[in-house]
């Protein structure tokens, strides 16, 4: 490297991390993301690295906060399942280690009481002329897309319907 190069990458380093900052402040993102955007503006890999690098160090990108977030935000607050969540962080290309360990918090955590309360919520916005298998059809795709199994699903949205109790 030349003496010209120097001052030219920093110059380079120094722009994109402001653009980083600009961009993190408007939401979190994960360091792919932010390396992607950077790649986009034709930063090169070098300059690249070396804002991920000072990014990481003032705390403007951290993926085990934003995965901590992102699960506590869909997870507790949304009622996301488990698969949901980890298909997200994925997407957002969190390392699988960083989403496993965000998501141990919710181990514990009942899913089919959450999938039931969710189900019992969605049926009250649902028309009330609807026979009570179409509701449990509906709940059952609407949990699948919040990240339910198939089964759970079924057994939520059968109870939130009102398809479990005897009839006389």
């Amino acid at each position: 490297m030349t003496a010209g190069t120097a001052p030219a990458t920093a110059d380079a380093v120094g722009k994109a991390l402001q653009f980083v900052l600009r961009s993190t402040a408007n939401r979190p993102q994960t360091e792919a993301e932010v390396a992607a955007k950077l790649r986009g503006r034709d930063f090169d890999d070098a300059v690249v690295a070396a804002t991920l690098e000072r990014a990481r160090r003032m705390g403007a990108v951290d993926d085990a906060a934003f995965a901590a977030a992102w699960v506590e935000d869909r997870g507790r607050r949304r009622g996301y399942g488990l698969a949901r969540l980890r298909q997200e962080l994925r997407r957002r290309q969190v390392p699988d280690a960083v989403a496993d360990a965000a998501l141990t918090g919710l181990e514990e955590r009942d899913e089919l009481a959450v999938a039931t309360e969710l189900a019992r919520h969605r049926a009250q916005q649902l028309p009330s002329s609807l026979q009570p298998d179409a509701v449990a059809r509906r709940l059952v795709s609407f949990l699948a897309r919040r990240g339910y199994p198939e089964g759970l699903a079924r057994r939520a949205a059968i109870t939130a319907s009102g398809l479990d109790r005897q009839w006389d």
